[in-house]
């Protein structure tokens, strides 16, 4: 054995896949000895020395450990639901619809149609227990090009924007804390500042996550107790000033002043929902999780349940202690709770409480940065596993069980697509693209039952409860095209673009190819240019 780190090869390429058995479990790989590079790489087809200079078997992982329980598995998806979300949405939402009761009736309908979606990730997570979540739904239900177009958009644009909008968040608040400036008018010197320490965030994350999972696990727990309680105390202060009496922020009629505008309402949607997004991120680690077919299930629907009931709670107090139209114009609607209410006391209790919520945030948005990121960096890996991604995204460092290239992809990505968006649009557009997929998954359920009947499902969701995650999916993919249609025009494009890429370079015949080189000849000739 070297000194260095071991690195094993998560590839399915057919020149190396080792042989299986009928129930595709890998058959004996091997080692071979690299001394020069300082590591072990695994190749799936020799044998490996053993110390008396016999040879033995010995299987390579292709599989990331199993090392999540229900506990473990929940507080992830709570880690990752209870972040950004929850403390900079309120202020979208009211803005979209212009009404308390509004705002209340979209983030429970953002939580039942989240519920609903959950319940359909429930059957499709029993059947498909490896990790890659909506990948291996797409692939099963529509074939490999719809699986290579998944990656492609999702893989690499959605995540990374998902990961670059819970980053601003965070540097958002952070930097708030010590430069205050008004949103509106924010200096090009603050925007930067904040852009860069979104980066810096995402370095450090990759950088932990990449030593060891199981020191990422154990920052998302403590990261979970904590912004529960920054929560928890948000609500309580709205539950004091209910007490008190102190109800004139609500006592107007809670429909006064509704916005009715049906396609505008899929941006309040886009805004609640992303509160609500952390729990696919359970089924995208299915292949980690310890007894997955009753784990799975219930912790998608605990997490639900306590989203739910904690997001509508959080905006009653949030109306309580805030007058709807500051609500409607301030972003950092916690750290302006905690400044009104303490501020009461006096002005010192003020700041502190503008302190104290303005650091939960920036802790709640961290943890949920950290565990957006272990979830999306399973994807790259499983796709390069199934030949849709380079085989080096495939490495797995084998000492800590880290798929150590499929997370420095995805905090490559994030850190890209922190720089030429601002957030707002981040969340509409990893919206738009989320439910666009997530649909397609929630219509795999019945066409699966029907091209698939005998396949084992230890949970069958029940079909009404799917068609109306199905339409709550066309709602939010059709709703912007009336309300914004160049940006969402512009995503259907990209993802058009993935065809001929998957023909000329992934798919076994390469269709492409034929004409792909003669555009290329052409091109060299018009431009004077080479390879």
């Amino acid at each position: 054995m070297t000194r260095g780190s071991i690195i094993s090869l998560g590839v399915a390429n057919p020149a190396f896949r080792p042989q299986t058995d009928q129930d595709g479990n890998a058959d004996c790989d091997s080692i071979v000895d690299v001394k020069e590079f300082e590591m072990e790489i695994v190749d799936p087809s020799s044998p490996v020395p053993s110390s008396n200079g016999a040879t033995e078997e010995k299987a390579a992982p292709r599989e990331l450990k199993a090392t999540f329980n229900l506990p473990h598995a929940v507080s992830l998806a709570v880690g990752q639901t209870i972040g950004s979300g929850i403390f900079i949405s309120p202020n979208d939402v009211v803005k979209q619809v212009g009404s308390i009761g509004m705002s209340l009736v979209i983030w429970l309908l953002s939580g039942i149609l989240s519920m609903c979606g959950a319940l359909s990730f429930c059957e499709l997570g029993t059947m498909f227990k490896r990790s890659g979540g909506e990948f291996q739904y797409i692939k099963a239900a529509y074939g490999n090009l719809a699986a290579f177009l998944y990656l492609w958009v999702c893989g690499c644009i959605r995540n990374g924007m998902g990961c670059a909008a819970i980053a601003l968040s965070f540097s958002h608040y952070f930097v708030t804390l010590f430069w205050e400036v008004d949103d509106s008018v924010a200096p090009t010197e603050f925007l930067f500042v904040k852009k860069l320490v979104a980066t810096a965030a995402i370095v450090i994350i990759v950088a932990v996550n990449s030593y060891s999972t199981k020191i990422g696990l154990y920052m998302q727990n403590v990261f979970t107790v904590l912004k529960l309680s920054a929560l928890g105390i948000l609500i309580l202060l709205g539950l004091y000033k209910l007490c008190a009496g102190q109800t004139e922020n609500i006592a107007k009629p809670w429909f006064e002043g509704t916005i009715v505008d049906f396609p505008k309402w899929t941006s309040a949607f886009f805004a609640a929902l992303w509160s609500y997004s952390g729990w696919n991120c359970i089924n995208m680690m299915a292949g980690e999780i310890k007894n997955p077919v009753k784990t799975v299930p219930r912790a998608l629907v605990t997490t639900n349940i306590i989203m739910i009931s904690i997001y509508l709670v959080a905006n009653i107090a949030y109306h309580t202690t805030l007058p709807l139209e500051t609500l409607m114009n301030e972003r950092a609607v916690a750290m302006i709770s905690g400044r009104l209410v303490l501020g009461q006391i006096n002005s010192t209790w003020g700041r502190v409480g503008e302190i104290f919520f303005g650091l939960s945030v920036a802790i709640s948005t961290f943890g949920a940065l950290s565990s957006s990121l272990m979830g999306s960096s399973r994807l790259p890996f499983i796709a390069a596993q199934e030949d849709f991604f380079p085989r080096f995204v495939g490495l797995i460092q084998t000492k800590n069980g880290t798929p150590i290239v499929g997370l420095f992809t995805m905090g490559t990505l994030a850190t890209f697509w922190v720089w030429p968006i601002d957030l707002s649009g981040l969340i509409k557009y990893v919206g738009f693209l989320s439910w666009a997929w997530w649909g397609l998954c929630f219509a795999a359920v019945p066409g699966l039952r029907y091209t698939m009947p005998d396949f084992p499902r230890t949970f069958r969701v029940f079909l009404p409860v799917t068609f109306f995650a199905c339409l709550g999916s066309l709602y939010l993919v059709v709703g912007p095209f009336f309300d914004n249609p160049v940006p969402c025009s512009i995503w259907l494009g990209v993802a058009a673009v993935g065809v001929p890429i998957y023909y000329g370079f992934v798919d076994e015949q390469q269709k492409c190819k034929g004409w792909m080189n003669w555009l290329l000849k052409k091109l060299s000739v018009w431009l004077r240019a080479s390879l």
